[in-house]
């Protein structure tokens, strides 16, 4: 039995969800990637699917399956335009139910149920359109033959059946109605149409002697709303009073039918933009021939990898001229220390580890083109911040607590990302801070980078791979983004970026002889 296109059964649906940023976001720029979308996507309160990452392999692969599957472009167009109409139809129906169960007149009127029956008709030809375009189309994912199946079966039923019937039925007497309206002094009053004559034509044909060729037309579309909503209440109270039997069918209709909606296509018109959102997010990435994958998600870390991964706020900005890299650990390593010159794309790797194993909880595919990631519970990062003055922490005490914090907090199944700390005390002190550090977390078994100046580190023991960021080889001051396995090197470069800048002590002597 289909209930939901994000999680296989209603049991899982109803597991609490996040409403707010996991403290992981700011640090892996995540809340940057999913800005965009949450705005854009405001009406459908989509936070709490892009801020819970799940720990069931199951449901992750649901939701791959039926993004794999939405990535076919007619596909997604008929989802999206239905989603888009039945959830603005379920939205406008809380606010008809609340007028029609209300003691007020004002509310409460032929005006009103008028509406119900407009988005009752548009409900039915929704449904109905949905079923035919995808009647014959072959679906593989779970999620959407399941969805299919329960479509075709709810259009067939009876209930849905009395609905459309009844509303055509509504529709063909009430396209017989027609009445006068005698507007004097302010008074308005109603009878039925007797068949007086036609006055627009009669204007049109007088004026038509003066028409020379095309003109343009300055006739303006009239809006749906009244603009005088009691005053069109009023006149169709009167109006209900000439042709009593097709109101009382109105009324009948109103009362039976006040939850016409099916919940469960409802659900389904929300969910489904979880994942039209995300493909329409990482398109113009994917036009500018970046990779994205479906990640195998493993319960353990014997072996992890990820291929030509990204940075994805980065490449908004570089798009084909972004630099891709690669990461493996196999068993028994776990932690990866990245070294290198400054400027070189350390910290936007150790972002990108961290969000593609975000992304991938979420059952979205990734920046890469081949993956096999962690199904962590939880990903906890610590990187350097300013100092905050109303703790009255200097900055390696600030490091020192957070990082105590982060340690309680870690478990075996945890992703660790520690980005340039110790970087205020002296190198002696950081070394032996570092070495701390690096035992606590081996000790934990956890998959973890530590981005680092302290080379050292990339040598703690057999559970550390060490890789490096690099230059190019004949210019060392420029970058190639490249993060490589290698051992630390211990360059920093600052002679050759002194000496591009004519800063070295030879150069700065000349000038100032000169």
């Amino acid at each position: 039995m289909f209930y939901s296109i994000l999680f296989r059964n209603q049991e899982q649906y109803e597991l609490t969800r996040r409403t707010d940023e996991p403290d992981c976001f700011k640090d892996l720029n995540l809340d940057q990637i999913f800005a965009p979308i949450l705005k854009s996507k405001k009406e459908f309160e989509l936070e709490g699917f892009f801020y819970t990452s799940l720990h069931d392999a199951e449901t992750i692969t649901y939701r791959q399956e039926v993004m794999g599957e939405l990535e076919n472009d007619e596909l997604r167009r008929l989802f999206a335009g239905f989603s888009k109409i039945i959830y603005n139809l379920d939205r406008y129906m809380v606010s008809i139910r609340a007028s029609l169960t209300s003691d007020s007149s004002y509310d409460n009127n032929y005006l009103t149920r008028g509406r119900m029956l407009d988005y009752a008709d548009r409900y039915c030809s929704e449904i109905s359109a949905l079923a035919a375009g995808l009647n014959g189309k072959t679906l593989r994912s779970d999620g959407l033959s399941n969805f299919a199946e329960y479509l075709t079966a709810y259009s067939e039923s009876e209930a849905f059946k009395g609905l459309c019937t009844h509303v055509a039925r509504l529709r063909k007497e009430l396209s017989r109605v027609e009445y006068s309206m005698l507007i004097k002094s302010g008074t308005i009053r109603v009878r039925k149409y007797e068949g007086e004559d036609d006055l627009s034509k009669q204007i049109l044909a007088c004026f038509e002697k003066f028409r020379q060729g095309e003109v343009k037309d300055y006739r303006q579309k009239v809006i749906e709303e009244p603009a005088a909503a009691h005053v069109e209440a009023a006149v169709l109270d009167m109006v209900a009073g000439l042709y009593k039997d097709i109101f009382a069918d109105l009324n009948s209709f109103c009362e039976k039918y006040l939850h016409f909606l099916d919940p469960t296509i409802t659900r389904f018109a929300r969910e489904i933009q979880f994942y039209l959102s995300w493909l329409d997010y990482i398109l113009p990435l994917r036009q500018a021939g970046l990779p994205f994958n479906y990640p195998k998600l493993c319960n353990t870390a014997e072996q992890l990898y990820c291929r030509d991964m990204f940075d994805l706020t980065l490449a908004f900005l570089t798009r084909d001229k972004t630099v891709t890299n690669d990461f493996m650990l196999n068993a028994p390593e776990r932690i990866i220390v990245v070294t290198g010159p400054n400027q070189g794309g350390k910290t936007t790797f150790a972002r990108a580890f961290g969000q593609v194993h975000w992304l991938a909880s979420l059952g979205l595919c990734v920046p890469g083109s081949e993956a096999a990631l962690y199904l962590f519970d939880n990903i906890l990062t610590h990187f350097g911040r300013e100092e905050d003055l109303s703790t009255l922490n200097w900055k390696l005490q600030d490091d020192l607590v957070r990082l105590h914090g982060l340690l309680e907090k870690a478990t075996s199944r945890s992703i660790i990302i520690v980005n340039e700390i110790f970087s205020s005390t002296t190198l002696s002190d950081a070394l032996t801070l570092g070495g701390y550090m690096m035992d606590a977390i081996s000790a934990l078994g956890a998959p973890a980078v530590v981005v680092t100046f302290l080379d050292e580190l990339a040598s703690h023991g057999s559970d550390t791979v060490s890789m490096m960021s690099t230059v190019k080889e004949d210019d060392p001051t420029q970058r190639t983004y490249k993060i490589i396995r290698k051992p630390p090197d211990g360059l920093a470069y600052a002679m050759h970026i002194a000496s591009k800048y004519r800063l070295t002590y030879k150069q700065l002597c000349r000038r100032l002889i000169k």
